[in-house]
C-alpha cells in the first residue's frame, strides 16, 4: 500500500501546480487600450502613420514582479500589426488614465512606454539602436498620449 500512495501524492501534487497555474493564466486576460495618433511613430523597427490603433498587453496586466511581457500594436483597420517582447517598468503610483508614452529622437518618434489605469507597473519598449530609457535621453522629447481602455474587438 505504502509504494503506491507514493506515486498517487505526487500526481495529487503535480494536479494542484497545474490548477493554479491555469487558474493564474486566466486571470491574466489581455488588455487592450485604444488611442489616436496623430503622428508616425516606430514599435521596434516598424513604421506606423498616424491613425487610429489598439494596444493589446497580450500576456495581460503587468505586475511589477513580471520581468518580460508581449505588446500587439494593430491599426483599426487590420492592415498594420506588430508584436514585441517588451520589458516591465514601474511607477511610483498607480496611473489614473492609460498612457502611450512616446520618445522623438532623431527625426522619429518611438513608443516607449504602455501604463493601464489603475496600474504602476507598465510595458517598457526598446525604443531605438543605442538608446537607453527615456528619461536619460538628453536631446529628445517625450510626448504623453492619453489612451481608453479598448473593447479588443474592431
Amino acid at each position: 500500500m505504502k509504494g503506491k500512495a507514493l506515486p498517487l501524492f505526487a500526481l495529487l501534487i503535480t494536479l494542484i501546480g497545474l490548477t493554479a497555474g491555469s487558474a493564474d493564466a486566466q486571470a491574466r486576460r489581455k488588455v487592450t487600450l485604444e488611442a489616436s495618433v496623430p503622428f508616425e511613430f516606430f514599435v521596434g523597427n516598424r513604421a506606423f502613420p498616424a491613425g487610429h490603433y489598439i494596444f493589446e498587453m497580450a500576456t495581460g496586466s503587468p505586475r511589477a514582479s513580471d520581468q518580460s511581457a508581449v505588446l500587439v500594436v494593430r491599426g483599426h483597420e487590420r492592415k498594420l500589426y506588430a508584436a514585441v517582447a517588451t520589458g516591465v517598468t514601474t511607477d511610483s503610483n498607480a496611473h489614473v488614465e492609460p498612457k502611450l508614452m512616446f520618445v522623438r529622437s532623431g527625426g522619429r518618434v518611438f513608443l516607449s512606454k504602455v501604463w493601464r489605469q489603475g496600474n504602476a507597473a507598465g510595458l517598457s519598449l526598446h525604443t531605438a539602436p543605442g538608446a537607453t530609457e527615456a528619461e536619460d535621453w538628453q536631446e529628445s522629447e517625450v510626448v504623453t498620449l492619453d489612451a481608453m481602455p479598448g473593447s479588443g474587438a474592431i
